[in-house]
Parts: structure tokens; C-alpha cells; sequence
């Protein structure tokens, strides 16, 4: 065991400019590592928990105090590792453990099975017959404690977001568990679920007459106009950009729709464009929280359309009237929609009542299975189909 007067490596040396850029490189490391199983807004590089861990891990072969039952040790070890430095004296040795720590941070290093070896037998030859033991009660993603495992420590974590938690439990239990089968194990099961859904949810999204397949709908939340000779809905767009790529430019473009007076207020309409300059898009409609109505120009501020959401409780519902007409709440903006000849191709079109009447559709089969839980029927509706 380390001596607790013994200082340790990370306290007099470490390799913070090499670390860094092994850091910021492994954000494009793509396949293989443990971040693609699934995004966290704060995830910690593995190759900086990695190579801190080890300086805490190990003691400095300069102290009065370091075993030298370590420092025969880590020169037998070191000795195995390409291009290792002379190793005569501690100073030597230190640099030979700084070294190998920057070399670590590399992520095809961190995965070699001699490196690997050697930083584990180095944790073990400092901490004798103990293991050493990591807490990590605010985990994330699970970046630390992954790194401790792999070190030879053992780790005990935790975190009060469940998502975090469900990371961690796959990353540190799920994969070791099961190891590469389950990769097949997950696609064969995924499969399952697809064509359980699409079975129970095809009517849901049917598909347009020319055999289109919507993949997305793009919603509005939407505010009434509060002037006094308007009224109008206003949809709360930040951009009226649909698509702007060097390959594909569509957009939507608002124009009034009726101007009769006998209607009690104005109506605004959307059609898709292709811009030739970003001049042509109409520029966002809210902003600060406030709102631009399309027909007036009118203003509403913030403290209007905060109540206004708040009475929508939020605005994502769509409302619909007795004969299953949309009369408020959110507005569907477009539809984008991919044929099965060219799956990868995104068209997008206006929306039609057909699909509002699919979301009402929806909206009754939800409330109805809801009911279904809240009388103790279990998950009951049904979403089947007979194609």
C-alpha cells in the first residue's frame, strides 16, 4: 500500500498538453467508442478521467516514501513498453510514467491489450492486496467509473438523472455482461419492436396516394392576435427555413389567405418555395418571447404569450371542434416525406386535413387507452390494423 505521507504522481507531474489534445480528438472518434451508445450533454473525455485516474493511482517514485517495492515493479513493467526511456534512477522512472500516461490518453493505446495490462499490474503494484475502491454519486454518463474499471479499481456510481443512470447501467453492466453477441442479440430484439409497432401504429401513419411515407411532421405552437381589428392566429416560428442545404433550399412563405370581412378574423396560409437568397425568407416571427403577428404587424409581448401558452397548458395540443375541425392550439407547419426508392431523399408538403384528421385519430386511441389505465384495465386500446 501507498504510504498516506507519499505524494502522488498527478501532485508533481502530469501531461496536461498531451492529455488535451487526445481529448479533444477522441469527440471524432466514432466507431467502437463507449459515447456513440448514447449522447450525454455532459460527457466527460475518457482519455482525461483515464490518465488522472492513473496519476492518482500511483505514487512518485521521487518520494522518500514510495515503495520501492513499486518502483522494481513499474521499471520490470515499463521495460515491456516500446521506446521506453532508461529507467536507472527515480527521476528516470517518473518520466517513464508521465510518458506512458500522455501515450495512454491515445484512444487506440487505451485499447491495446499490453497497455492496458501494464496500467492495471501498475495500479495493483502500488495498492499491494488491496483494490482500490472509486464512489462517484454524481456520475453522468458513467466516464469515470468506466475508466476506473478498466484500470483494475472497483467502482461504485450513481446519479439522480434516471436517463444518466440508464447509460451507466448499459455501459458499465449491460456490454460486459454480454460482451459481442450483444450487438446481434439488440438488432434481432429492435427488429421485434419495428414490427410490433409498425403493426399497432400503421394506421397512424398512413401513407400519401403516390406512396409517399411521412417520416416527420413540423409543428407550431401558435398565439392568438390580440389587436382589435385582427385576431389572427400567429404561429410561433423561429425560422421559416425547412431545408437549407447546398442540396436542397425549401422554405415555407406566409400569404393571407382570405381577406372577407365577414370573416371574424384574418387567416394566414403557408406555401413552399425554393429561395434563391436568404433575403427571400421571411425572418422569424418571435423573438425575446415576442410575437410578430403574419396579418397586422402587431406585437404581442411576452407576458401575453406566456399567458396565452399557459391557457393552452403549453400549446402542443391540437384542438379540434365537434365535427373534427382544427380550431386551435398547435398548427402542423409541414410534412416531410421519403419514397421507398430513394429512402435517404426528403421531400417535404404542405400539410393536408387528412393528416389532422390522423392526429385526431391519435389524440382518441391515446385518452382511450388512459382511461383503460386509470380504471386498472392495464395498457389496453387497441392500435392494430389488418394490413
Amino acid at each position: 500500500m501507498i504510504p498516506r505521507e507519499c505524494k502522488r504522481l498527478a501532485e508533481v507531474d502530469f501531461p496536461i498538453a498531451e492529455v488535451s489534445r487526445h481529448s479533444v480528438r477522441e469527440k471524432y472518434v466514432r466507431r467502437g467508442h463507449p459515447s456513440s451508445v448514447h449522447k450525454w450533454w455532459a460527457q466527460r473525455p475518457l482519455a482525461a478521467c483515464r490518465c488522472v485516474l492513473l496519476g492518482l493511482l500511483w505514487p512518485d517514485p521521487c518520494d522518500p516514501a514510495c515503495p520501492p517495492s513499486f518502483k522494481d515493479e513499474a521499471r520490470r513493467l515499463l521495460r515491456q513498453i516500446p521506446n521506453c526511456r532508461p529507467l536507472e534512477d527515480d527521476e528516470s522512472l517518473r518520466r517513464s510514467l508521465v510518458t506512458f500516461i500522455a501515450d495512454f490518453a491515445s484512444w487506440e493505446l487505451a485499447i491495446n491489450p499490453e497497455y492496458l495490462r501494464v496500467a492495471r499490474a501498475l495500479v495493483a503494484a502500488a495498492h499491494g492486496d488491496g483494490v482500490p475502491l472509486l464512489v462517484d454519486p454524481f456520475a453522468g454518463a458513467g466516464s469515470i467509473p468506466l475508466e476506473a474499471l478498466r484500470v483494475g479499481c472497483d467502482a461504485y456510481a450513481s446519479d439522480i438523472n434516471p436517463v444518466a443512470c440508464t447509460i451507466m447501467r448499459v455501459l458499465l453492466d449491460v456490454i460486459p455482461r454480454h460482451g459481442p453477441d450483444l450487438s446481434e442479440d439488440l438488432r434481432r430484439v429492435g427488429e421485434k419492436i419495428e414490427r410490433s409497432a409498425t403493426r399497432e401504429l400503421c394506421t397512424l401513419y398512413p401513407k400519401d396516394p403516390d406512396g409517399g411515407k411521412p417520416v416527420a411532421y413540423l409543428w407550431a405552437r401558435t398565439v392568438r392576435c390580440e389587436a382589435a381589428k385582427c385576431g389572427a392566429e400567429i404561429p410561433l416560428m423561429r425560422s421559416y427555413w425547412l431545408s437549407n442545404t447546398a442540396r436542397s433550399k425549401i422554405a415555407l412563405r406566409p400569404c393571407r389567405q382570405n381577406e372577407d370581412v365577414t370573416v371574424s378574423a384574418p387567416q394566414v396560409a403557408f406555401e413552399l418555395f425554393e429561395p434563391k437568397r436568404s433575403a427571400d425568407v421571411h425572418p422569424a416571427n418571435v423573438a425575446h418571447a415576442k410575437a410578430t403577428c403574419l396579418c397586422c404587424g402587431t406585437v404581442l409581448m411576452p407576458s401575453r404569450v406566456r399567458a396565452q401558452l399557459s391557457a393552452q397548458r403549453g400549446g402542443a395540443d391540437v384542438v379540434f371542434d365537434e365535427r373534427g375541425q382544427r380550431i386551435g392550439g398547435a398548427r402542423l407547419m409541414a410534412v416531410i416525406v421519403v419514397h421507398g426508392s430513394q429512402p435517404t431523399l426528403r421531400r417535404y408538403r404542405l400539410p393536408t386535413d387528412h393528416d389532422y384528421e390522423t392526429v385526431r385519430m391519435a389524440q382518441a386511441q391515446l385518452t382511450s387507452i388512459l382511461v383503460d389505465w386509470q380504471n386498472g384495465k392495464g395498457g389496453g386500446g387497441d392500435l392494430s390494423c389488418s394490413r
